[in-house]
C-alpha cells in the first residue's frame, strides 16, 4: 500500500459515500475490501498514528513472535485511495447520518461502517487492574503486558497457570 496523504491535508465537510470509524485490522480490512471491489470515496476516521495488530499478540505471549512485528505506522496501512480522518468519533447519529468528531466538527455519511475497537477495562474484574503486571499476572490484550506472558510461562517451573478469556456478547 502506498503512502496515504496526511490526515491534516483531508477536508471534513461535504458528504462521503462510506465512513469507517476505526483504523485497526476490521476497520482496515473492511475498507481495503470496499476498494479491491471499486469503491470510491471512503473515509477512514482514526485519531492514532499507529496501527498494531493485535491478533498477532496471542503469539507475542506465546513467544513466537517480537512485539516489534505488531506494531506500524497507521499510515502505512490504509489502503491506497482512502481518506483519512484523524480524529477520534464521539457520537453517531444515524438519522442525520453524521459522525460527530473531535475537534467539534461533523462528518456526513451515506454508509456507515462502526469498528472502534474494543475498550480494556481492567476495573471490570475485582483487583484485576492493581494486579495487571505485577507479580505473575499479566494479558496478552495489552502490547505493554503481551511480551510478560511469554516471561512468565518460560519462567514456570512448577504449578497452576490460568488462561481465560473475555465474555463476547451475544449479538442476534
Amino acid at each position: 500500500m502506498a503512502t496515504t496523504p496526511s490526515p491534516t491535508d483531508t477536508p471534513i465537510s461535504g458528504r462521503h459515500r462510506v465512513a469507517v470509524i476505526g483504523g485497526g485490522s476490521a476497520g482496515i480490512g473492511v475498507a481495503a475490501r470496499l476498494r479491491r471491489a471499486g469503491v470510491s470515496d471512503i473515509t477512514l476516521i482514526e485519531p492514532s498514528d499507529t496501527h498494531w495488530y493485535q491478533p498477532l499478540w496471542t503469539l507475542v505471549g506465546g513467544g513466537q513472535a517480537p512485539l516489534r512485528t505488531t506494531r506500524r505506522p497507521e499510515g502505512s496501512v490504509i489502503p491506497d485511495g482512502v481518506r483519512w480522518i484523524r480524529r477520534r468519533a464521539l457520537a453517531v447519529n444515524p438519522g442525520a447520518r453524521t459522525v460527530s468528531l473531535s475537534g467539534d466538527s461533523e462528518l456526513t455519511y451515506e454508509h456507515l461502517v462502526a469498528a472502534p475497537g474494543l475498550q480494556l477495562d481492567w476495573d471490570g474484574v475485582p483487583g484485576l487492574a492493581e494486579a495487571v503486571g505485577h507479580d505473575r499476572v499479566s494479558s496478552n490484550y495489552a502490547p505493554e503486558f503481551a511480551p510478560r506472558t511469554w516471561e512468565l510461562i518460560r519462567r514456570l517451573r512448577s504449578g497452576t497457570a490460568v488462561f481465560t478469556h473475555p465474555a463476547s456478547a451475544d449479538v442476534r
